[in-house]
């Protein structure tokens, strides 16, 4: 037997013990004579996905053209009751350690340019801000497309006043490439755990 467990010693505690064998040489794990509650772990709780519906040429705060993404096997691939963004500001729809993911699909012409996509976060729902990720890419001459991302962990404690929202600061001829059919320049929140 790999192992057993020691009913009640009499006094309302209960032995487990990992090795057969008698008691004195195994190793154990006494519950007390305690009421509690076991906790539980149902794993990640939260997750979602919004993508730049257009292309953006210019420097914008915050981005406003987002979706969740709605195409095949897409519509309902979100965990919990999901994100909510309103003018551009992503509120959380529970309090936890969120990590979000950004990807920026960027074009720069061939005279050149920088594309620097940015998140920021507040705890005080914008009545201050702080950059908190920032993905670049740039090209000198040559006409040049790539991607450039990151990721960010965030103690979301209040969720009227924790938010995020997303910035493109460009120089030279540039697109931050969006497409409602097909993600390009998207991020991703999933929920990590609790606060």
């Amino acid at each position: 037997m790999p192992g057993s467990i020691k009913i009640d010693d009499g006094s309302g505690n209960y032995t487990i013990l990992t090795n057969a064998g008698s008691l004195g040489s195994d190793k154990t794990i006494t519950i007390p004579n305690e009421t509690a509650t076991l906790a539980t772990t149902n794993g990640i709780t939260g997750a979602d996905t919004y993508r730049m519906t257009s292309d953006l040429t210019s420097t914008t705060t915050p981005i406003t053209n987002w979706e969740r993404p709605d195409g095949t096997l897409q519509s309902t691939a979100f965990i919990g009751s999901g994100m909510s963004v309103s003018s551009g500001l992503f509120t959380f729809p529970a309090t936890g350690i969120w990590r979000v993911d950004a990807t920026a699909y960027a074009e720069i012409d061939s005279s050149g340019g920088i594309v620097e996509f940015s998140i920021k976060a507040t705890d005080d729902n914008f009545s201050s801000e702080a950059i908190v990720q920032i993905a670049r890419f740039a090209a000198n001459d040559n006409f040049e497309d790539g991607i450039a991302g990151g990721s960010t962990l965030l103690d979301i404690e209040d969720t009227a006043n924790d938010k995020v929202k997303f910035e493109l600061g460009t120089s030279g001829t540039v697109k931050l490439r969006g497409d409602s059919s097909i993600n390009r320049t998207h991020i991703t929140f999933t929920r990590l755990g609790d606060t």
